[in-house]
């Protein structure tokens, strides 16, 4: 059976500035898609890389949040993109076996009453 593109997850330096920069505009993912008429799980479905971007749509995009393609290029060159606190924490947890992930829940529960 072939996978449709929106089941393949490749996340490409288009898809983590564009979420970098709607993220530093504090935009949801359907005010971002309202911006550029298209919908929010559009626009989620780019970030997660289940969407491959044209060229036209990045650009309008880009625009549409408030930054110059030469801001986007900045970032595509080189300049790094602030990590997620999130994105960084469910990377870590992935890494860990379930029996100790489960082992946190306790101790983070009794570190927030």
């Amino acid at each position: 059976m072939k996978l449709k593109r929106s089941q393949i997850k490749k996340i490409t330096q288009d898809a983590r500035i564009l979420r970098h920069m709607r993220l530093t505009q504090k935009l949801s993912l359907n005010e971002a898609g309202r911006l550029v008429g298209i919908s929010g799980s559009a626009i989620a479905h780019m970030e997660q890389g289940r969407m491959d971007i044209s060229r036209a749509r990045l650009e309008t995009l880009v625009k549409a949040l408030g930054f110059s393609m030469s801001d986007y290029l900045e970032y595509y060159d080189g300049l790094e993109i602030p990590k997620n606190l999130r994105d960084e924490c469910i990377l870590l947890l992935r890494r860990c076996d379930l029996s100790k992930i489960e082992m946190l829940h306790p101790i983070i529960s009794s570190l927030t009453k």
